[in-house]
């Protein structure tokens, strides 16, 4: 059995564990104090659990997660672009957690991208963008079995391939009589989204107002989560896309960097980019932030028992994600 493994290895070396947040960021949160005995740790955080410490290599993946299946075979292009993005951000990544803010035109484009699609590419956004296609397709057969042509149609195809007269009526009945539960099982289009939202995102973070936030010396810093761009101020904050963060001229987020930095981006006037070191309340709003926008887990250079406390309530009042139903002929969420 393990021969037989390690042949399928060698045949398909293609990564199996996909990262949705990447590593090379969770890096810039690893645990001071193991990182000067030579140790990369972080804490993380679940809900309703004991923070734990852990390699970055180890959390924030799934197996074959950009994966899809194409002409039969399971398909890697996701996974590689996403790669090729990663590797050209990283030089800008490096600089900021450095402290180096001066980037040209170029490598504010470029880490615009790389925010962009740490919004688009982690399991939060994708069970976003699949809910609103379930709405729409939902609302398409409820707008469908209330049109009286297309039942006539639909009942007159019906009839003519069973040789049993349906009447237009017993086809609504049909569609609104029973409960369905409504599913996205199409992975290729779900990556498409990802990467089609992050173009249009790319654009529009580029031209936003960037403010450095700089933790002082000694502040445990800043964390991290399984979302880590948290979306503030729109009233359109759980629609996909664009709409969210052009909605409102009062919608800003935050990236987090690393445990000393986060970047802070709105429309509101002012110069495109400003560094200004903040107080350690400054950062623990930024924390408290970030936690409420998190999908399950949290990344922290730091065990704290409040985090934790922090984010079980969270979690608490965002509830347990609905499923898209139609119900009767009605669209539920249940």
């Amino acid at each position: 059995m393990v021969e037989c493994e390690s042949l399928v290895t060698a045949l398909d070396p293609q990564p199996k564990q996909h990262h949705y947040v990447q590593r090379a960021y969770l890096e810039g949160f690893v645990d001071p104090d193991y990182e000067r005995r030579g140790q990369s740790y972080l804490w993380t955080y679940l809900p309703r659990k004991s923070p734990f410490r852990q390699r970055p290599d180890r959390i924030a993946k799934r197996n074959y997660y950009y994966c899809f299946e194409q002409e039969n075979r399971r398909s890697f292009d996701f996974e590689h672009m996403l790669q090729a993005l990663e590797d050209v951000s990283l030089p800008v990544l490096r600089k900021f957690r450095g402290r180096n803010f001066n980037i040209d035109a170029e490598e504010r484009l470029t880490f615009a991208g790389y925010v962009a699609l740490s919004y688009t590419r982690v399991p939060t956004f994708e069970s976003l963008v699949n809910r609103f296609a379930l709405l729409d397709m939902a609302f398409k057969v409820e707008k469908f079995a209330s049109d009286p042509e297309k039942m006539k149609l639909l009942a007159r195809e019906e009839s003519d391939h069973t040789g049993k007269e349906v009447t237009p009526e017993e086809m609504r009945s049909r569609l609104n009589g029973g409960n369905a539960f409504l599913t996205q099982t199409n992975r290729g289009w779900s990556l498409e989204q990802m990467v089609r939202v992050m173009m249009l995102l790319q654009s529009i973070i580029f031209d936003m107002r960037w403010v450095f936030l700089l933790a002082g010396d000694g502040d445990p810093g800043f964390l991290t989560s399984d979302n880590p761009v948290s979306l503030f101020g729109s009233p359109a904050v759980d629609s996909p896309g664009e709409a969210g963060f052009l909605s409102s001229p009062d919608t800003y987020f935050t990236f987090p960097v690393s445990r000393e930095v986060c970047l802070l981006a709105k429309h509101l006037p002012g110069p495109a980019r400003r560094v200004v070191r903040v107080s350690p309340v400054d950062v623990r709003h930024v924390n408290t932030g970030t936690i409420s926008r998190a999908d399950t887990q949290l990344y922290a250079p730091f065990q704290s028992p409040k985090i934790q406390e922090l984010h079980n309530a969270a979690v608490v009042v965002r509830g347990t994600p609905k499923r898209v139903m139609v119900k009767k002929g009605r669209i539920v969420e249940e």
